[in-house]
């Protein structure tokens, strides 16, 4: 088709400036933690399912780290390409893609998401997220309508894919039944979890053997005291993740599909509303992390794109407007001029403080799980992670790698002190 066509050079540009943000947008955090997961393959990790673990050992394997920028690049490229094809196949899912001037709307709304945008060079589990839920309303849609064998292994793959990305899947998975309750007497449906069952065997088998430690961290450990403050920053940070416009919007239109016929326009609208309700109970029991509604970006994009009449002159200028000014914002990111207190700029310089104490020696961190994943990151040093009262458990606790370095001279930064030791000891660990 005609659309088909044009959308391949937007799709270049799209995936270059997600590269180039790859590449000189200073690492999160959370990015170097994922990288340790690369580092010890496993079906399972103690906060997350195992599939961003597996994207930065392939992005590892495939780009060498002989300088920063490309090491940057050997945590993130699986995660560019990804989000090309997720933009791809949500184009792929509109139903009206041929029509004239819908791409230049479908990619001004799209480029409007500030989260959406964000998870195109940062790997989180919301990257894979994002691409197989994008898969599994395509499978979906065309599934409502053809019950052929190739539709139904794709939504088990689909199924499985959100699963091993990001447990909030179950989500997706029973929006999408409650939203069309005859799916529970569809034989083919059954054997799409079915696929999605067994390819999730590894997982599950990986959670039995630890005790099922994400599981207990996720439904028990993460409850906290409620504060009111919990509920009034929900809207706000929802606004952060969709922009106010594609929010409101977003919103109105799920309630103008609840009553539709069409059963995949009617799941879209479960899924937007089912998640914005969900998450607004749960800020109850705790802080509710704005990203966490980040894949519902895919029905708001599906929505918007298809009500032709919302497509007046100033709602696509106010599109440009948000597209542009995340466009500002990548640019800012990649000039890492932000101060360091705002968390986007200025590691590298504390790792290299911290590099400069340690003598070359390994290093032995106490606190989160930012620093010594950050200064692995950085120099490729041996850091571990002795957890303190006032921290939760991570994965440095499944790995206990700090047991390697007992008898070895160490840099240990503990309490407050830094102090280099020529035989590390229990003690040293434990005190």
């Amino acid at each position: 088709m005609k659309g088909e066509t044009r959308i391949w050079p937007w799709l270049l540009v799209w995936g270059i400036l997600d590269l180039l943000c790859a590449l000189f947008c200073e690492i999160h955090a959370d990015e170097a933690y994922y990288r340790l997961y690369g580092q010890f393959l496993s079906w399972g990790y103690f906060d997350h399912p195992p599939m961003v673990g597996l994207m930065t050992a392939i992005s590892g394997a495939l780009i060498p780290t002989t300088s920063l920028i490309l090491k940057n690049l050997s945590v993130r490229l699986v995660t560019v390409l990804m989000h090309v094809a997720t933009v791809w196949v949500v184009w792929k899912t509109v139903r009206i893609y041929h029509l004239p001037f819908t791409i230049y709307h479908f990619l001004l709304i799209a480029a409007s998401l500030p989260m959406f945008c964000a998870y195109g060079f940062l790997t989180t589990p919301d990257a894979p997220l994002l691409f197989f839920a994008a898969l599994f309303y395509y499978a979906y849609r065309r599934y409502l309508t053809d019950h052929s064998w190739s539709m139904t292994t794709l939504l088990g793959i689909s199924m499985a894919g959100m699963l091993y990305s990001k447990y909030m899947a179950v989500l997706v998975i029973g929006l999408t039944v409650v939203a069309n309750w005859r799916l529970l007497k569809d034989k083919r449906a059954w054997m799409a979890v079915g696929i999605a069952a067994v390819l999730m065997v590894p997982h599950l088998w990986w959670q039995y053997s630890h005790n099922f430690p994400s599981f207990t961290y996720h439904l028990v450990s993460r409850a906290e005291a409620y504060r009111p403050l919990f509920t009034w920053e929900y809207i706000p940070n929802q606004w952060a993740v969709f922009n106010p416009l594609v929010w409101a919007l977003m919103v109105w239109l799920s309630i103008k599909a609840f009553r539709t016929e069409d059963l995949f326009r009617h799941t879209l609208a479960w899924t937007v509303l089912g998640f914005q309700v969900f998450f607004l109970l749960m800020s109850f029991r705790g802080h509710v992390e704005p990203h966490w509604t980040v894949v519902t970006s895919l029905p708001a994009i599906i929505l918007l794109t298809e009500e032709e009449a919302l497509w007046r002159r100033g709602v696509s200028i106010t599109f440009g407007v948000f597209a542009g000014l995340i466009v500002i914002a990548r640019i800012v990111l990649m000039l890492n001029i932000l101060p360091p207190q705002s968390g986007l700029a200025g590691k590298q310089a504390q790792c290299e403080a911290i590099h400069a104490e340690a003598q070359g020696l390994p290093v032995v961190f106490d606190g989160s799980f930012q620093q010594p994943s950050l200064y692995r990151f950085f120099y490729d040093d041996q850091a571990v992670l002795v957890r303190n009262q006032y921290n939760r458990y991570t994965q440095y606790d499944l790995l206990h790698l700090e047991r390697d370095l007992i008898g070895q001279p160490a840099c240990v930064r503990r309490f407050g002190q830094v102090y280099i030791t020529d035989c590390l000891t229990e003690q040293d660990l434990h005190e």
